[in-house]
């Protein structure tokens, strides 16, 4: 499937701005899905999933991840554009 010529190509900041957002959704879920399966799944308590959903979103460690592979995704696509356009 060849690309619609009449729609623009994103700019930069647009490009940059998606990947990274994309990059911390992603790492956003790895993360709370690991934490549930390691605290609250399986305990056969039905409030230990809400319990480890409770602590994954209040550990300073989430958000760390999800800004970091934020930053790196937003690095990463304005390193591969800034090469590409060379």
């Amino acid at each position: 499937m060849s690309p619609d010529p009449a729609r623009p190509r994103p700019s930069t900041p647009q490009l940059t701005l998606t990947i990274a957002v994309g990059a911390a959704a992603v790492a956003f879920v790895v993360v709370v899905a690991v934490g549930l399966l390691r605290d609250g799944v399986g305990t056969g308590d039905p409030l230990d999933p809400w319990r480890a959903l409770g602590r994954v979103l209040t550990d300073p460690t989430t958000w760390r991840v999800v800004g970091l592979s934020a930053a790196l995704g937003a690095a990463a696509t304005a390193l591969a554009r800034l090469l590409s356009r060379r």
